[in-house]
């Protein structure tokens, strides 16, 4: 069985994080709420960006909280926040929509 196609989407979203735990349990996007019934996965991303020159540091690396979750409605996103570059550091991202 394959991977399920997704839609690269790529945009800043507004979220509100748990109390308990700081996971997203809402998020705007496109107008609308999206309420999260369920987290499926969640994973760090301490990679490169394809444009980092040969000779890496670890000053260079994207440093982001990665998340795959369910809306009520029954869809499934990935969200990440970047912790990182300092224009993006807080920041939430719609990364995909899954199918």
């Amino acid at each position: 069985m394959g991977a399920s196609p997704e839609k690269l989407i790529s945009q800043e979203i507004s979220v509100i994080r748990s109390d308990d735990d700081g996971r997203p349990t809402l998020f705007q996007w496109n107008g609308h709420e999206h309420i999260v019934k369920d987290i499926i996965a969640v994973w760090p991303d301490w990679g490169f960006s394809a444009g980092a020159p040969p000779r890496k540091t670890w000053r260079m690396r994207r440093h982001r909280n990665c998340y795959r979750v369910e809306t009520t409605t029954g869809e499934v996103f990935e969200l990440y926040h970047d912790r990182g570059i300092k224009l993006e550091r807080g920041k939430w991202f719609l990364r995909a929509k899954v199918a």
